[in-house]
């Protein structure tokens, strides 16, 4: 078997350890958060990498313009595109992290839920949102 990861649950869990980790922390979630491409390509390919060792399965990142597009056409309420010097995805206003769980979560794998959390994983987004 294999996991086929799209943008859209990258972007998802990504913005979900951010978040959980800044409330965590005790730090300002006020603004809207946004993540960048470039970041998010960083975490798939640490979250691939920690499923192929971790576990029996295989997984495989779907990136592309056509993947992307598909995001913001059919997950518009959870998602919008911007450009500030760099293409990012950012978190609609008003949607939280039970939101983002219970649509991004709630039926996938515990292999790929584990890598999405893993501290390898988090550790590439930490660093560069400041959590």
């Amino acid at each position: 078997m294999c996991y086929y990861i799209g943008i859209e649950d990258l972007a998802a869990n990504a913005m979900i350890e951010i978040l959980e980790k800044k409330q965590k922390d005790g730090k300002n979630i006020e603004s809207a958060l946004s993540v960048t491409l470039r970041d998010l390509e960083e975490y798939g390919a640490e979250v691939v990498r920690y499923i192929n060792q971790t576990s029996d399965e295989k997984a495989l990142l779907i990136l592309s313009r056509a993947s992307t597009e598909y995001m913001f056409r059919n997950y518009s309420d959870f998602f919008e595109a911007i450009d500030e010097g760099e293409s990012a995805i950012k978190l609609r206003e008003g949607k939280t992290v039970e939101d983002l769980k219970e649509k991004f979560r709630t039926y996938k794998a515990f292999d790929l839920i584990s890598a999405y959390m893993a501290e390898t994983t988090v550790g590439i987004l930490y660093a560069k949102y400041n959590c």
